[in-house]
């Protein structure tokens, strides 16, 4: 095999020149990470010395020093005065992972984000027909526009979409839900783009989606929270299905 590689609890880490510190970081923060979530690492508990740490994991310090940025930008670990990287408690994290819930956002996982979708994006769609403004009708309008230009040049129109969603999470002028929103769908942005390929490459399936679209714009604009709500969901609902999924709201 080309390249050297090191053994680190079970998994190969490879040294070569191809694989990036940030991705090699990411590696050994899930692997710190592991531990905790395992209990062989518990909260109040101290780490050993980024010596020792790099050590362990065969990495350089700056390598481990990534990874342990990483972990503390997440509420995981912190440092403490005197007393060196401490495991934080759970209870008092201000981050949310979905690594505490998956260790990957998989096909196999993926009707548990749609359920979370439907529930959120239907909320914020019902409250943008409550509460959108004339900005943001424009907005839902030309980012329905931007949509059927890509469909009607056989284009996935991510973009799109994205500003589609972002549109409607805006007209619910809840910043919250906004916020939420938009972590929520930045996470699920490579999963939403691989199941949207599938979609978008059939002209007959692309039509139906954009259908969808008009009928959760239509619900807005209509100024009926229910009709809006309901659209969202038969959309996300149908998009479970086209996906090869059920999930129930």
């Amino acid at each position: 095999m080309a390249g050297n590689s090191t053994e680190v609890q079970g998994v190969n880490l490879l040294t070569n020149n191809s694989l990036k510190s940030e991705r090699l970081s990411s590696q050994i923060s899930k692997m710190i990470l592991s531990e905790i979530q395992s209990g062989q690492l518990k909260p109040g508990d101290r780490l050993p010395t980024e010596i020792a740490l790099a050590e362990k994991y065969g990495v350089s310090r700056t390598i481990l020093r990534e990874a342990i940025a990483s972990l503390k930008n997440d509420d995981i670990l912190e440092s403490r005065q005197g007393r060196g990287l401490i495991v934080k408690n759970p209870g008092s994290r201000q981050a949310f992972r979905f690594s505490d819930v998956f260790e990957t956002i998989s096909m196999d996982e993926v009707n548990y984000f749609y359920e979370m979708r439907a529930l959120l994006e239907s909320e914020a769609a019902g409250l943008a027909a409550l509460r959108k403004t004339s900005d943001d009708v424009n907005e839902i309008n030309e980012a329905l526009h931007e949509m059927e230009e890509a469909v009607a040049s056989n284009s996935l129109g991510n973009e799109a979409h994205s500003r589609f969603n972002a549109a409607i999470a805006a007209a619910s002028h809840n910043p919250v839900l906004i916020q939420f929103l938009f972590f929520l769908q930045s996470k699920l942005h490579d999963l939403a783009k691989e199941l949207r390929i599938k979609t978008m490459t059939s002209p007959e399936r692309a039509l139906v989606v954009l259908a969808e679209h008009k009928q959760v714009a239509e619900g807005i604009l209509s100024g009926d929270p229910v009709t809006a709500k309901i659209a969202v969901i038969d959309h996300l609902k149908n998009a479970a299905q086209r996906a090869g999924i059920e999930i129930y709201v």
